[in-house]
């Protein structure tokens, strides 16, 4: 007996993390630099890692949707893992980008460093 289940799942899964993770991901780096972290970050970093994750998101990506592999070899995992990994990556762009416009130096309500 065969199923059709697998497809769905895939999509399933898919849907999931471009809808959920990748989302929450953004959101959890644009928060961190509205609060001023990490420390090191400005705005020129931000848009630095902006740009590095979207060039490396968009190639495994595509690379992934290129590769055509079978779901009955070795080749289909590393299909799932580029393009799995492509979209984290897509989120955390999309957090550096919100951390470009969000990004505030110094907290208010800290004290100074004496």
């Amino acid at each position: 007996m065969h199923s059709d289940a697998g497809p769905w799942v895939e999509v399933a899964v898919l849907i999931f993390t471009f809808f959920v993770i990748v989302p929450s991901i953004a959101a959890a780096i644009g928060y961190a630099a509205w609060k001023g972290k990490p420390k090191n970050f400005n705005r020129e970093m931000f848009w630095t890692a902006f740009a590095a994750a979207t060039g490396v998101s968009l190639f495994l990506m595509v690379f992934a949707q290129r590769m055509h592999a079978d779901v009955r070899t070795w080749q289909y995992l590393v299909q799932l893992a580029s393009f799995g990994s492509g979209a984290l990556l897509f989120g955390v762009a999309g957090g550096c980008m919100i951390g470009i416009f969000t990004y505030r130096r110094g907290v208010k309500g800290q004290n100074p460093p004496q």
